[in-house]
């Protein structure tokens, strides 16, 4: 979802409200970090992959994934 999306549906006042509570949280430990990053990674590359496709060819492209 983009940036504007969440605006569109959450509105203003809520996403300022989200963004003040999650500032007030602690920052990961590096370990927790370091872990979503290689769960997170495969699923990075995938998005990226899709969208360098898109931008050359300009035809959408569903992931089996």
């Amino acid at each position: 979802m983009t940036s504007e999306e969440h605006l569109r549906i959450l509105g203003p006042a809520f996403l300022a409200e989200i963004r003040q509570r999650a500032s007030l949280a602690p920052p990961p430990p590096p370990e927790l970090v370091d872990e979503l990053r290689s769960i997170l990674a495969p699923a990075m590359n995938r998005l990226r992959t899709r969208d360098a496709a898109q931008t050359v060819t300009g035809v959408e492209v569903r992931s089996a994934a």
